[in-house]
């Protein structure tokens, strides 16, 4: 009598589904992601591509101290809002906004700036001769009583300790109270937001775009 001998499926067989049974084709391969340069290294590679003989003692950095700490959306804040504010709310034109950058160029932390000289004050605002601590004065007060500043004056109208509000929070109440308009305030808002701020605008966890 003649055995008959059973051979094992062959690899090709055993990987062939029996009919009618779906196949899973295998996952797809995770393709790996590509870090993304800080705004720091893509600014030294474009110094480097297109300003190839310029050297690190040619520019002033951050490393080399003197730097102030203020607000990126500045120039928006003193050439747009405080005038749109101050001429609507006074019916007459300022130029406060160049104040608003000296004192916070004079920031100390904590929200509080020091004027040591009102003369040099004055004269980095723009307002020299005679007249210029007068000028520099009257535009602290249309800060203050705009909302961006506060201050307690010394003796003889001097001042030298400013606290700096909010300037986020204050465009957003001069906004509320009709000082500025929408497509003022939206600006401010985009720019805010772009910047990984537009969260100081939020009201009660909701933001406010200035959108209806």
């Amino acid at each position: 009598m003649t055995k008959t001998t059973t051979l094992p499926p062959s690899p090709a067989a055993a990987a062939t589904p029996a009919p009618g049974l779906a196949t899973t084709a295998p996952p797809p391969a995770r393709k790996t992601k590509r870090k993304r340069k800080s705004p720091v290294d893509t600014a030294k590679q474009y110094r480097a591509t297109h300003f190839p003989t310029i050297k690190d003692e040619d520019v002033w950095d951050r490393g080399r101290g003197g730097w102030a700490s203020l607000p990126r959306p500045m120039g928006l804040i003193t050439n747009v809002v405080i005038k749109e504010a101050h001429k609507n709310m006074y019916k007459t034109s300022s130029a406060a906004g160049t104040t608003y950058t000296t004192v916070w160029l004079h920031y100390q932390g904590h929200g509080m700036s020091r004027i040591e000289n009102e003369a040099d004050a004055a004269l980095e605002s723009g307002y020299g001769g005679e007249r210029g601590i007068t000028t520099f004065r009257r535009h602290m007060r249309a800060l203050k009583e705009l909302g961006f500043i506060d201050f307690i004056e010394e003796s003889r109208g001097r001042v030298k300790w400013v606290l700096l509000h909010n300037p986020y929070q204050v465009v957003k109440q001069l906004y509320a109270d009709g000082h500025i308009n929408k497509t003022t305030y939206s600006t401010i808002f985009e720019r805010a937001d772009a910047i990984g701020v537009g969260d100081e605008f939020d009201d009660d966890g909701e933001a406010t775009d200035g959108s209806e």
